[in-house]
């Protein structure tokens, strides 16, 4: 679960910054192991994006999606054409999640 969840934060990331060719590319850490990954509690990431500093990337199929899903979340399901991921604002941490 944590290697999949781990692959698919780096494909978003990817994905990103070809989709936002134009803009400065994201401040991002290449994490040696998957072991030193920072963990970031539910109470941490709800406060980073009360505060305006991150958002809540839901990366599960739009079914998934509408049934239910984290208030104020964004919609990029895996596989989601590039052109998704320009929606996404500029110069904040992002949080996601998928089933």
């Amino acid at each position: 679960m944590k290697s999949k969840f781990l692959a698919l934060a780096a494909t978003l990331l990817v994905l990103l910054v070809f989709a936002c060719q134009k803009a400065q590319p994201p401040n991002f850490t290449k994490y040696k192991s998957e072991g030193d990954v920072p963990r970031v509690s539910v109470q941490d990431a709800k406060a980073e994006i009360d505060g305006g500093t991150a958002i809540m990337v839901d990366a599960r199929p739009a079914d998934a999606y509408n049934q239910e899903h984290v208030t104020g979340s964004i919609n990029v399901p895996l596989g989601s054409p590039p052109e998704k991921y320009k929606d996404l604002p500029q110069g904040k941490k992002i949080f996601i999640y998928c089933s």
